[in-house]
C-alpha cells in the first residue's frame, strides 16, 4: 500500500470508528495554539486504545507523556465510572494545557495529572500497583526503563502499549538516537518472556505486550 492509498486508508478507519468531537478538535487546537509539539496520537490509534482498555476492563491506567492531554481525554472515555487514569508530564506549560483540555472534555475527575520527572512519579505510583493498563509515549530514550516498571506494576492480564514503534520508519533505518531506543526497546519486548507481545500495524506503530500468568 502507498504512502497516499495509506493515509486514505487512515482516513477511512477515522470516518467509520474514531471521528472527533467538539472537545477533541478543541484540544488539537489548543495544542497548536501554544505551539506544542505536532506528536499526539491519530483519533484512529485513540480508538485502538479505548478498545484494548475495554477488552480488559482496564479501571486503573497509567500514561507516561501526557503532551496536550489528547490521549489522555481518549482513553478516559474508556474507563467506568469509577476508574483512574494517572497521566506523567514534565513539561509544566504542556501540563498547564492538558489541564485545560481534561476540564474542557469534562473528564478531570477521572484523570490525576503528575507533574515532574516521571521516575519520581512512577515510584509514587508503585504503591498503587497493579495497574490494568500501561501507556507509554514519551521520550524514547525511558521507554527501556518504562516497560521494566510496567512489568513490575501491572496485574496478570494487563496490558503495556508504546507508541512510535514504527518511528516513521526509523526502527527499521535507524538515523537517531530516538530511531536506535525505539529499536531497543521493540526488541526488549519481542524477548520479554513475561509478556506476550507484538506490535499492531496501525499509525506509527503500537507495540504491546499482554502479562503472563
Amino acid at each position: 500500500m502507498d504512502e497516499n492509498t495509506l493515509k486514505q486508508a487512515n482516513q477511512y478507519v477515522t470516518e467509520l470508528f474514531a471521528q472527533e468531537d467538539e472537545a477533541l478538535r478543541w484540544i488539537q487546537g489548543e495544542a497548536l495554539r501554544n505551539e506544542l509539539p505536532p506528536i499526539s496520537i491519530q483519533p484512529f490509534e485513540g480508538r485502538l486504545l479505548q478498545w484494548l482498555m475495554r477488552l480488559i476492563d482496564a479501571r486503573k491506567v497509567v500514561e507516561i507523556g501526557t503532551l496536550a492531554g489528547y490521549s489522555t481525554v481518549w482513553m478516559a472515555r474508556a474507563l467506568p465510572a469509577d476508574g483512574k487514569l494517572y497521566t506523567l508530564e514534565k513539561s509544566s506549560k504542556h501540563a498547564n494545557v492538558a489541564r485545560e483540555s481534561f476540564r474542557h472534555a469534562s473528564v478531570s475527575a477521572r484523570i490525576e495529572l503528575m507533574e515532574g520527572n516521571a521516575q519520581d512519579s512512577l515510584r509514587k505510583l508503585s504503591a498503587q500497583a497493579p495497574f490494568d493498563f500501561v501507556f507509554i509515549d514519551a521520550d524514547k530514550t525511558g521507554y527501556l526503563d518504562y516497560l521494566a516498571w510496567a512489568l513490575d506494576n501491572l496485574r496478570v492480564g494487563g496490558i503495556v502499549a508504546a507508541h512510535n514503534a514504527f518511528r516513521n520508519g526509523g526502527t527499521v533505518q535507524p538515523k537517531s538516537d530516538d530511531d536506535y531506543a525505539m529499536q531497543k526497546f521493540n526488541a526488549a519486548l519481542a524477548a520479554e518472556k513475561r509478556l506476550d507481545s507484538t506490535i499492531l500495524s496501525v499509525g506509527d506503530g503500537l507495540a504491546v505486550g499482554t502479562k503472563k500468568g
